[in-house]
């Protein structure tokens, strides 16, 4: 038989071709990779081999014995173990190398039966032999090499139709392309042994599965050239199948204000300089940049030792400034460690540490146990708020303003509140931050605005001195286009007008949003709502913001009040009370209403008619009450 080896010599120079591209353009970050690499190989040596043997047998003469037993036990060797280390690579591809222990022990069995039975062919010729002119011929025990390679075919489609969970769609297919074009042709050459296709129609399927599957493009972070986030995801819910993997986070705050201060490209070249600097120092495990200054780095049965030794490391390392020139700049850096599966159960929470932001303030070293718990609670709180605004169960909350010129309470500060029946009393400076981040606040703020709107008309509030209710306007509220509709609206609907309104704004709302907040409060305002700037002089002060907008009350913050005069120790700063009556006097000087929260002792009240304040409000008048509550107490002080 004369066998044709031209397409084995074209499938040496495409193996080539994919070996280089492979190892020098895509690297060898993870297991899978490296298992491709040996499957790259074997298929080489099978082809060389395969010329080898195949010449050795077209012309007997042109080599010796040793040459074709060693040419043709090669082939075999290789193409054989060749079928087995393919499902080798798609054991880690799905990440079952250690999930399916028994599974994949239990697939190296046929290899070692094939192994024994091909080494001990020159006792029992089954599987190949020659004839008396040299000729190479296959023994009545070939056909079994051929019935192992298809069952581990049988096994390898099995695997990426049914256990494909980890693999797109598209990765799936390129995998049964490549069993396809390898099987295909194997039962050609069962008929046409002569036609030397197995190995030219193994190399295009290995080509396919460079470029969809160990394509990196789609995993790696361009501006750092390591794996990214979406690689880390994939790696991660193979890890969290698993046992003895850690996960080391290390993240620089701020990156936003560091890509402005420096520039982009500047700011891109180091953190390039850090993640060559994490891969160096983490060479044997895998690195990943997840973007805003986080990187990961997912260790395999990494020591205590040797994370303590790193963390060390880095510090110090962190400690010193990175890039060059003006462009040089040192980070605080923060660490975290969190052993998996052991520390995180889900991957919901393990991707929350992961994006958590870190600004610099926090501790270096992450606390991943305090994490998930504010995390949960986060998630308790987000549930809770849905249930209160589906059952409309949010109650609102009214505290007394005292008015110093009449004597009387005039209006009242809406506060909402909410009450879970499971969970009690949940404070609004843990709800209202979670509500303006998922955007639940403007159904809040809403339900609040009608609340009082329909309390201002059943009580007859105005009758019993109210001129009107001072409710908190939510910045994300403002960024709401039909917010003055939404509120014309309910007021048509009581029969109100909008003076019997005075929306809060806090001062920090300011700060940000000083464009999107004066178009909002001018729509408002031509509507008739008048407006109170709350919490001043809490750290967010900037008088400019005042020229513009047509405040007409100033709610002096507590803390102001309180380091003048305590409510406790009766004692004050002295620094304090002059910078309370210069920030009284100067309010007044620019014909601004003023109230002063947080009033909660006689002296209190005493020194803040001293300075002729117009509203006065805090505990010493009354808490929050609810609603009737309210009603009646007005009854009482204002009769």
């Amino acid at each position: 038989m004369y066998y044709h080896i031209e397409f084995d010599i074209a499938a040496v120079f495409v193996t080539l071709f994919i070996m280089y591209y492979v190892i020098f353009k895509k690297g060898l970050r993870r297991h899978a990779n490296r298992v491709f690499l040996i499957l790259l190989l074997l298929h080489f040596v099978a082809e060389i081999s395969d010329i080898l043997a195949s010449a050795s047998s077209n012309d007997p003469y042109l080599t010796t014995r040793l040459i074709q037993n060693i040419s043709n036990y090669t082939y075999l060797f290789s193409q054989n173990v060749l079928a087995f280390v393919f499902v080798v690579y798609l054991f880690y591809l799905l990440g079952y190398e250690k999930t399916r222990k028994f599974a994949f022990w239990l697939i190296c069995i046929p290899i070692g039966a094939e192994l024994v039975l091909l080494f001990s062919n020159p006792l029992h010729h089954g599987i190949f032999y020659y004839d008396e002119t040299g000729k190479y011929l296959h023994g009545d025990l070939f056909f079994i090499l051929y019935v192992f390679a298809i069952a581990y075919m049988v096994f390898a489609v099995y695997l990426s139709i049914f256990h494909s969970k980890a693999l797109t769609r598209g990765k799936s297919t390129a995998l049964l392309f490549f069993i396809f074009i390898s099987f295909a042709p194997m039962i050609i050459q069962m008929i046409l042994p002569e036609y030397l296709l197995t190995l030219f129609f193994e190399t295009l399927g290995l080509m396919g599965i460079l470029f969809t599957i160990e394509n990196k493009d789609d995993i790696i972070n361009p501006t750092t050239g390591i794996l990214n986030r979406f690689a880390l995801e994939n790696a991660l819910e193979d890890a969290m199948r698993s046992k003895g993997q850690t996960l080391i986070s290390i993240k620089i705050p701020n990156l936003n204000y560091y890509n402005k201060m420096i520039g982009f490209e500047n700011m891109n070249d180091i953190l390039g300089r850090i993640s060559d600097y994490l891969e160096k120092e983490f060479h044997s495990h895998s690195c990943y940049d997840c973007g805003r200054g986080h990187f990961a780095v997912l260790c395999d049965n990494i020591s205590e030792e040797e994370i303590d030794r790193l963390q060390k490391k880095i510090f110090y390392r962190f400690e010193k400034a990175w890039g060059k020139g003006k462009f040089s700049l040192a980070f605080p850096v923060q660490f975290g460690v969190i052993h998996l599966p052991e520390d995180v159960k889900t991957m919901e929470n393990l991707l929350m540490i992961i994006d958590a932001s870190f600004d610099g303030k926090d501790s270096s070293v992450m606390d991943v146990s305090k994490m998930i718990m504010d995390y949960e609670r986060r998630v308790l709180i987000e549930r809770l708020i849905d249930k209160a605004l589906k059952n409309q169960s949010f109650q609102v909350y009214y505290q007394p303003i005292w008015n110093f010129h009449t004597g009387k309470v005039q209006s009242a500060e809406a506060l909402c509140r909410l009450i879970d029946d499971e969970y009690g009393f949940i404070s609004p400076e843990e709800f209202i931050p979670v509500a303006e981040q998922n955007g639940t606040v403007l159904e809040i703020g809403k339900f609040v605005f009608e609340e009082v709107c329909r309390f201002y008309q059943e009580a007859r509030l105005k009758e019993l001195g109210i001129s009107y209710v001072e409710v908190n306007l939510s910045v994300i509220q403002c960024m709401s286009r039909n917010l003055k509709e939404t509120f014309d609206g309910i007021l048509k609907k009581y029969s109100l007008d909008s003076g019997c309104i005075n929306l809060e704004i806090t001062e920090s709302a300011t700060v940000d949003n000083q464009k999107v907040l004066l178009n909002t409060i001018e729509t408002l305002s031509n509507s008739g709502f008048t407006f109170s700037l709350d919490d001043y002089g809490t750290g967010y002060s900037n008088i400019a913001y005042m020229y513009d907008m047509p405040f007409t009350i100033i709610k002096i913050d507590k803390s102001i009040l309180w380091k003048a005069l305590h409510p406790e120790e009766g004692e004050g700063q002295r620094n304090a009370v002059i910078y309370l009556e210069n920030t009284v006097r100067m309010l007044k000087d620019m014909n601004y209403s003023i109230l002063v929260e947080g009033v909660e002792t006689l002296e209190q009240k005493l020194l803040l008619e001293k300075l002729e304040c117009d509203f006065l409000q805090g505990y010493y008048f009354s808490k929050p009450i609810q609603k009737q509550v309210f009603a009646d107490y007005l009854k009482v002080v204002n009769a």
